[in-house]
């Protein structure tokens, strides 16, 4: 496998144990949260999934979302996990179509500066990052899982 081959395959692995995980949270507790400083779980399930759209406009444009685009993606009332997962299917498969796009050598010369904090990395490492971001999140929604008191589907397949 080559680099390109790897990190797609990590990303669509954390995606996958992501959704596997969210998926076992029934949708009464997408309000519920540890305290009141935390993310709610739907908002947590939002936040990772609907990161796709953000983190592609950082890779192509160098920017965030307007205010009329997360208004847009990020106000909706939460109605199920389902819903949530299938509202962001097209941001993922954009990201994954773009990360595709790539040739190698761009993992190692294209530059990537977050426009809203004092980041940059090389594309290659800022995917691997966006790999792990969703990898942490899914940790903590089997944390919360556990704090629920609620059955933690096996992410190690």
């Amino acid at each position: 496998m080559n680099a390109k081959e790897l990190i797609l395959l990590d990303l669509k692995e954390t995606r996958r144990r992501f959704i596997k995980a969210a998926d076992a949270i029934p949708s009464e507790y997408l309000s519920w949260k540890p305290d009141d400083s935390a993310l709610s779980v739907g908002e947590m399930i939002r936040h990772v999934l609907l990161h796709d759209y953000s983190w592609l406009k950082i890779f192509k444009e160098g920017i965030l979302p307007t205010d009329e685009e997360r208004e847009q993606l990020w106000a909706k009332p939460y109605t199920t996990v389902q819903d949530e997962i299938d509202q962001a299917a097209l941001y993922h498969k954009e990201f994954l179509a773009y990360v595709e796009s790539l040739n190698m050598e761009e993992f190692s010369t294209k530059l990537i500066k977050w426009p809203h904090r004092p980041i940059e990395r090389y594309l290659g490492d800022a995917l691997e990052r966006k790999s792990y971001h969703d990898a942490v999140h899914t940790g903590q929604l089997l944390q919360y899982m556990r704090m629920m008191q609620i059955d933690r589907p096996d992410i190690w397949d």
